[in-house]
């Protein structure tokens, strides 16, 4: 007889505003959008994906999904059009300060279903760190998420060491999310005369692309050194690991023996990484996450507005796994990461 999860808290939910995407988008009209350039297709095609009415309602909207989908809570952070990417130094405080203090009210009104990470302007890792702190200790926001890499850098660059240390001393993860590619590497890897730009754009994107992008982005954290100097560091990869844990055994017998760093890669991984499935609800990747990571490293997450699926529940209600490790990655795991109690 299947048991049912007790309750199901997904980690990795999207929300804008729209009165601050609006001034993104206008300032990277004007400006440097502080990232890697991107091509003119991919933004195009992101834009036409994005799912704007539901991304834009923290309310009933959302809650009748999360009804119908058997979802207790979602943990909210903030979509595309993000501020963290602005380069202007006073704008992307206000704005990431204004999209923190608007997500702390609209989970104010719905507390037993919304929780949330803060978004940080990291042009200055600094007043990153200061709005982290601030986020965490007087909104109740739970730790941060970064997307992508910022101005053509990886977030392994010491320059953004502020902002994992903090991190770390508040005891809060940091989600690093995928974002849309440079063009050079677009161009290199993903395009070619066999097919369309569009299908170009979405194998550059959530195809493949990005995921390849994002897991790198974890690999270098760990090569870097950064989980010696912040042991207690937790941080959080989305759909399924982004490929890295299908191969932990090669990086660490290629790659970690070049490395000068104290343990194995694949160490560092299952101790301080925990994965999400962001909605990609196949149980062959789930029973492998299983074997790589334990049930005590996968948070659940849906990836909302972008899938909707109102299988939420039912996928790991009918999964093929204990009830402890159900309830693990159904909600005790969020509930320890983020201190949901």
């Amino acid at each position: 007889m299947i048991k049912p999860v007790d309750k199901i808290i997904t980690i990795e939910e999207h929300f804008m505003l729209k009165e601050i995407s609006q001034k993104v988008s206008e300032f990277n009209s004007t400006q440097n959008s502080g990232r890697a350039a991107v091509s003119s297709v991919q933004k195009d095609f992101m834009a036409m994906a994005l799912p704007t009415a539901d991304i834009e309602d923290v309310g009933q909207r959302r809650i009748q999904f999360m009804d119908a989908g058997g979802i207790d809570m979602q943990v909210l952070f903030y979509g595309p059009s993000s501020p963290q990417n602005i380069t202007d130094k006073a704008l992307a405080i206000d704005l990431c300060r204004a999209a923190n203090d608007e997500l702390a009210a609209l989970i104010k009104k719905y507390p037993t279903r919304f929780s949330g990470f803060a978004v940080l302007p990291v042009v200055d890792p600094l007043a990153a760190s200061a709005e982290l702190e601030r986020s965490v200790a007087e909104l109740g926001l739970k730790g941060a998420m970064l997307s992508g890499t910022f101005n053509g850098a990886f977030f392994d660059q010491a320059e953004f060491f502020p902002i994992f240390s903090t991190a770390q001393s508040l005891d809060v993860p940091v989600y690093m999310h995928p974002a849309i590619i440079a063009e050079h590497i677009a161009g290199y890897y993903y395009q070619s005369t066999d097919w369309s730009a569009v299908a170009a754009a979405m194998f550059a994107s959530a195809g493949y692309g990005w995921h390849v992008d994002s897991g790198i982005g974890i690999v270098r954290l760990i090569a870097s050194g950064l989980l010696d100097k912040l042991p207690g560091l937790k941080l959080i990869s989305g759909h399924w690991g982004e490929l890295v844990p299908f191969f932990l055994n090669r990086l660490d017998d290629q790659l970690g023996k070049m490395l000068k760093v104290d343990r194995k890669i694949s160490e560092y991984y299952r101790s301080n990484i925990s994965i999400t499935p962001s909605g990609l609800f196949s149980e062959a990747h789930l029973l492998f996450a299983l074997s790589q990571v334990g049930s005590d490293q996968i948070i659940y997450s849906g990836d909302y507005p972008f899938l909707i699926d109102e299988n939420t529940r039912g996928f790991l209600d009918n999964a093929a796994i204990s009830d402890e490790d159900k309830n693990n990655i159904g909600y005790k795991n969020a509930e320890r990461l983020l201190h949901l109690y």
